[in-house]
Formats: C-alpha cells, structure tokens, sequence
C-alpha cells in the first residue's frame, strides 16, 4: 500500500495514533502556467511552448485516535495529546519539510510546506478526531532520495545520462562537471535545446587536471583543481560562462526526458558535450537526482 511519511515520521503511526483515512490522493500531476497571446486577424491563440508547471498540493485527511504510542486505550486525554503531536509534525513554519512517498521500491520526496488545516472534527465519546491538511509542493517536482554520479565523454554528442533514465521531468538542479584538457567547451541538453559554455578567450580554457564546476540551480560556477564537487573551494568563473537556447535569459540548463522511439516506458535524458583539445583525461560529468512530475 502506499504510504506517505513527514520528516521521517509515518503519517500512519504504527501505534495507531494517528492514520491517514483510506482513499487519500495520490501527488496531483502538474499543471501549466497559463500564458494566453491572441493577435488581431488571426483565429485562435499563438501556440506557446515550454510553458513552466505551477506549484502543485494536495490535501491529507487524518483520523486521530486516542492509543497511546505503546498501543494502549488511552482515551480522550490520550486523543487530545495525539491531536497536539501531529499538529506539532504538520506546523513548521521556518523551513521546509521533506515529504516522503512510498509505493513498493518505489519512492519518491520532495520539499513540502502544510498551508492549510481545517477545523478539527472531534467525537468525544469515540475520542476520534478528523483533521484534514493541504500539503503544497513549492518547487513541483518530486524526487529521487539519492544523489547519483554520471560520468561521460568531454566531446560526444547525444550521450545518454543513464543515471537520469526513467524522469518525467525535468532536472533544475544538476551540477556538471568538465574536466580537462578542454577548449571551446559547450554542453548542451538534446531535448530542451539549452546550453551553458565556457569563453574561451585568455585563460577561461581548462588544463589538465582543472575542472569547471557548473551548478544550474545557483547558476554559478567554479574552476577547481582537486577531485571535488564543491564550488566554494575553487576560484569563481561564473562571469566567463555563456548560456544560451530557450529561456537562457532567466535559467541555465535543465536536463530534459524525452520519450525513445515512441516507447512511453523508455525515457532518456540526452547531454551533449563539446570542446576541442580534448585527451583520454578529459571528461563530463553529471550529479543529480531524477525528477518526477
């Protein structure tokens, strides 16, 4: 059966606690962000691509029972205190909760915060409560639980990051890594079109044993020396790096699935990478978590 856990706290408590009423939804599908241009003398709507999805909720339904977390009847006072601890899990407000979803091997988290919560419905004689919450998924997508590590060639075309295979949607957050020797290097995503670069004037080319670090989330990067993924240990090269292709104005590259010859099971994430005075040394490499919609 499916289940759903808060800050690694069941929200079908094993004790009884507290469970989830049978019948709650599953994560909703995302919808588009809506943009409409109609122009004078032409029937209908422009038709707009590469629209961005809106934040996504969805709502949970509680029975709060009076057992006591060893199991035991511990009526209503019992209930009350049972009430008090869930409404402590779902209350954070300083920062956002990771919510958990499990179905078999299957599982998924994301980054939740709790914007609602009605009235609490209680029967007294029962010591029961109902209490009904509306989780929100600020940044849409939901997520492997671990990071993984792709590692390909610094000058191929349309190589696939096997790590990613399997997202419905796509990666904001990788980081990339280029290791030289490398010039004239451009990494572009196959499906999106998006590509981020290095200038290659001066000194802003890589020698053997230098990696660029791209970080597409913070949209920063770093020219490290060491075998490290971490860009504050390097020396910022944020200015040097050219974006380009669709909405490059406002994000750098987002690793896009895209459905393989026409089989809805087969999805790949395609990378392309080019440079030139490129060695057995150089290489590209990708760290990220898949991202599901």
């Amino acid at each position: 059966m499916p289940s759903y856990s808060l800050d690694g706290v069941a929200l079908d408590h094993p004790a009884g606690c507290w469970k989830l009423k049978k019948g709650t939804q599953r994560r909703p599908l995302p919808g588009a962000r809506a943009v409409r241009v109609s122009v004078s003398g032409r029937a209908g709507e422009l038709p707009i691509v590469g629209l961005d999805h809106e934040a996504t909720s969805f709502s949970l339904t509680f029975v709060v029972t009076g057992a006591t977390p060893a199991g035991a009847d511990g009526g209503y006072p019992q209930m009350e205190t049972n009430l008090e601890a869930l409404t402590a899990l779902l209350g954070v407000r300083n920062r956002l909760m990771v919510m958990r979803y499990q179905a078999g091997p299957i599982v998924r988290v994301a980054d939740v915060t709790v914007t609602a919560a009605s009235e609490p419905e209680v029967n007294t004689g029962a010591a029961r409560a109902r209490l009904t919450v509306v989780v929100e998924v600020p940044g849409v997508y939901w997520r492997d639980e671990t990071v993984t590590t792709w590692a390909g060639n610094a000058n191929a075309s349309n190589q696939v990051v096997a790590t990613l295979a399997g997202s419905t949607a796509p990666v904001t957050d990788a980081l990339l890594r280029v290791t030289g020797p490398a010039t004239n290097i451009t990494v572009t995503d196959v499906a999106s079109g998006g590509s981020v670069g290095l200038l290659t004037s001066g000194s802003n080319s890589l020698t053997a044993g230098q990696r660029l670090l791209i970080d597409a989330a913070a949209m920063r990067a770093a020219l490290v020396t060491t075998d490290t993924w971490d860009l504050a240990t390097g020396t910022d090269r944020t200015g040097v790096i050219s974006v380009f292709g669709p909405f490059s104005a406002n994000r750098w590259i987002h690793l896009t699935p895209a459905m393989a010859l026409g089989d809805p099971f087969s999805r790949a994430v395609l990378i392309s990478c080019t440079a030139s005075s490129t060695t057995a040394a150089s290489a590209l490499e990708v760290r990220a978590r898949r991202a599901y919609l």
